[in-house]
């Protein structure tokens, strides 16, 4: 059997080999917990879909730049649709799934400061993002709100549908973020929903946000995932300064060569010099 599911997932590619090996561990999980079969006789022990390698090799999802957010922000003003959805991305740090299903129900008031909480899709519930809410996207929620174009039922932005805004699927959410990226024109393929958690990761971490802080804000359980943005700016921080020492020394060896005689054959006499009898 296990021979056989090797077949199969050579025959697709990283992604769809890594979709196919999640559902049979679901389902095989699901067949242990009931004794259908032994948990030793799980077919997919040992079996690599090759995903996570592919998805190192490509770099994964590119993060946004500063100028793809000044593009988008330049095409869709505060109060449109286009600009709900990047902004929902942009200061929840939610994925996809999440950001999909946001509403008023992700809003509440703790400790007098209103926070999201969404209790997050890939945890299955069991890890909630807390990100207090930006002064910026409680004047974004404000702009849709003026504008009637704020989901006032269970989310913020979906279909439309009999003059209400009703929860629309994840997939069918995305492809219309990325057809009002595109009509920004930030068409690189790689720059999608997630593209924008990663480039609110490299700022959290060049913020010098620590590992706990960034953990509960993206929802993150594994401490790996802040550690690597940590360490890649970290190296960045650490390379700047080194250079800013470089160009001090060799500022100062400059002012010393400024500071040597302009004539450097002339004669110099010491004073002990001048007292020897000729």
């Amino acid at each position: 059997m296990r021979r056989v599911l090797r077949e199969e997932l050579k025959a697709r590619t990283p992604v769809q080999a890594g979709n196919l090996l999640s559902a049979l561990r679901h389902m095989i999980g699901w067949m242990i917990d009931e004794e259908h079969i032994e948990p030793d006789d799980d077919p997919t022990i040992g079996l690599k879909s090759g995903k996570a390698k592919a998805s190192r090799e490509s770099g994964g999802w590119a993060p946004w730049t500063e100028e793809d957010m000044a593009k988008y922000r330049a095409r869709w003003p505060l109060g449109t649709e286009a600009r709900l959805m990047f902004d929902i991305l942009h200061y929840t740090h939610l994925r996809l799934g999440d950001a999909s299903r946001f509403g008023s129900a992700h809003l509440q008031r703790t400790l007098e400061t209103m926070m999201v909480k969404v209790a997050t899709e890939k945890s299955k519930g069991h890890t909630t993002a807390t990100v207090p809410v930006h002064r910026d996207f409680a004047v974004s929620l404000a702009a849709a709100r003026n504008a009637g174009i704020l989901g006032t039922g269970e989310v913020f932005t979906g279909k439309l549908v009999k003059g209400e805004i009703m929860p629309m699927n994840k997939k069918a959410w995305a492809a219309k973020f990325k057809k009002f990226a595109r009509l920004a024109c930030v068409n690189e393929p790689k720059k999608n929903c997630h593209g924008v958690r990663k480039a609110r990761a490299e700022v959290a971490a060049y913020s010098e946000c620590t590992e706990a802080q960034m953990m509960a804000m993206f929802g993150w359980r594994d401490h790996k995932m802040p550690a690597l943005y940590i360490a890649k700016a970290n190296r960045d921080k650490l390379a700047i300064s080194g250079m800013e020492k470089i160009e001090a020394y060799d500022q100062m060896e400059n002012i010393a060569d400024l500071a040597m005689p302009t004539n450097q054959n002339r004669i110099v006499t010491f004073e002990s010099n001048r007292r020897k009898k000729p």
